[in-house]
Order: structure tokens, then sequence, then C-alpha cells
């Protein structure tokens, strides 16, 4: 009788039933059950998860971060503008105290500073407004006189961005020339309308030192 039982697989009913009454409540109790746990792990949530994948961190991501710090460590000055000529036209500050930061992060002396800001605020000198754009302005309730500041303007404009790209380009030659590690750059709005173009001076890296702008 008990080879019988053993052919029709009622020997081992109890030990399956137990068995399967393990597997349907042991997740009630918090419990995880591993199957070949060095490989897969069933939670009790039922989603298979690789053992050890969540410590993979994707090399993209690596490679972000470590470009991030490295922009961070880079010393930057601001120069900053102030208007003139009635708002017509803009100057770039000379005077250290007013560059962010005023430390200058000891790229430049402020002697060293202030030359070079004034030396390029003379260079631009000539592509501000004259005489003749005020008459234009005064009067304005006339259509032609505008049409022709506007024409003014618009040329007056193209000939300070040149001449700023021109004097960021000498500043440039002089400071890789003196051996200095020390760039000048002209940061263009990318769109009309945007935000406003502004000049820094940089901690030059690596193929950026003496590169002409365009």
């Amino acid at each position: 009788m008990m080879e019988a039982d053993d052919l029709l697989g009622f020997r081992d009913s109890t030990q399956q039933e137990q068995h399967t009454q393990h597997l349907q409540y042991s997740p009630l109790r918090g419990e995880t059950t591993y199957i070949n746990a060095s490989t897969v792990a069933i939670s009790t949530s039922g989603t298979p998860t690789i053992v050890g994948l969540g410590k993979i961190e994707p090399s993209a991501a690596v490679a972000n971060t470590n470009n991030n710090t490295n922009k961070s460590k880079r010393k930057v000055i601001i120069v900053p503008t102030y208007s003139c000529n009635g708002g017509l036209d803009t100057k770039f500050n000379p005077h250290p105290r007013y560059a962010r930061p005023s430390s200058l992060h000891n790229l430049l002396t402020p002697d060293e500073y202030e030359v070079a800001i004034q030396t390029l605020n003379d260079k631009i000198k000539k592509s501000r407004a004259k005489k003749l754009d005020y008459v234009l302005l005064a009067t304005g309730p006339l259509l032609v006189p505008l049409v022709v500041w506007g024409a003014r303007h618009g040329r007056q404009v193209k000939l300070r961005r040149k001449l700023i790209q021109e004097g960021v380009w000498e500043f440039n030659e002089r400071m890789q020339m003196d051996g200095k590690n020390v760039i000048m750059v002209w940061n263009r709005s990318k769109y009309s309308g945007g935000a406003e173009s502004y000049l820094t001076i940089e901690e030059a890296e690596g193929d950026k030192r003496g590169k002409k702008v365009d």
C-alpha cells in the first residue's frame, strides 16, 4: 500500500501543501524568496531585479559630472557696462571695484584690468552716436529723419561689434606674448531680443589662447 501511495503521489501531498502555503504566505510576512540569489531576486512586488544593478552608474553621467566640476573651477571676470551719450551708447566700466568679482581672481592686477578695458573703450569710440544722430532724433515726428537715423544706428551697431572683436583679439595676443594664461571673450547674444551680449576675462583653456574671434 505504501508503494502504491508513492506511485500515485499521495505520500508527499502533505509536504506539497506545506510548501505551497509557504510560497503563498511568506510574502505577507514581508519576506523575500530568492531564486538563484547570485543572479535574480524576486521581491514582494513581484518585479524581478538584477542583483547589484542599482550600483552601476552610467558612464555618461559620470562624464557630465566631471565636466561640470571642471567648468565651475574656471575663473571668470564679468566686465560691467554703463550707458553714455544720453543712453544711445554703452561703455565698459574700467574700474576694478565694479568688476565681478572685484578681486579679479588674481588673473590681472587692478592696473592691468583698467588699462585693458580703457583701451577697448578707446577703440570702439568711433562707433558711438554723433551730433547728427541727436539732430535726427530731435526731429522724431518727421518720418524721413527717423529712417535716416535707423540706417545710421544699424551701421554703428555693426561697427561696434567689429571693433569689440578686434579689441578682444588684440588683448589675447598681448596676453599670449606676455605668457599670461588669460583671455578676453565677447559673449554675443545668440538671437535678437535675447539676453544682452557681455564681456568677460577668463582663465584660458588650451586651444583658446590667442585665437582670433570671427
